[in-house]
């Protein structure tokens, strides 16, 4: 029978401190709110409102969303979200690519941020 080698007090420490880093410690919440305030100043502005896209200026295929007003009237008014089905809203699909066109086209927002917008969907997609 084979026994395993025996791990020091300090290597074993180390190696706890290793794989606690690689899983996270749980320190994978989202803290950020999800709503529309703070997606449309944080996430929609800064990404979607750009010269070539969704300014006030460009407004691509008829949608403007260069401040929090006219990014909610783009959003939920033109129906991008629907609070009733949020993973089968317009919005989600092209921000994951899932068809010809992705939003944005240059750089895809990250996961997280696709997921708060998703959250905000499902908890009713309010201006508050």
């Amino acid at each position: 029978m084979h026994n395993p080698p025996m791990i020091s007090g300090r290597r074993a420490l180390l190696l706890a401190a290793a794989v606690a880093a690689l899983i996270g410690c749980g320190g994978t919440t989202d803290d950020r709110p999800a709503s529309w305030p703070f997606i449309s100043a944080t996430i929609t502005e800064p990404s979607c409102a750009t010269v070539n896209c969704h300014s006030e200026v460009a407004k691509r295929a008829g949608v403007d969303m260069h401040d929090r007003a006219s990014g909610f009237d783009a959003m939920v008014m033109k129906g991008f979200v629907d609070p009733t089905s949020p993973d089968t809203s317009a919005v989600l699909y092209l921000m994951r690519g899932q068809g010809s066109t992705r939003m944005p086209p240059d750089m895809p927002l990250p996961e997280a941020d696709i997921v708060l917008i998703r959250n905000w969907i499902a908890a009713g997609a309010k201006n508050e």
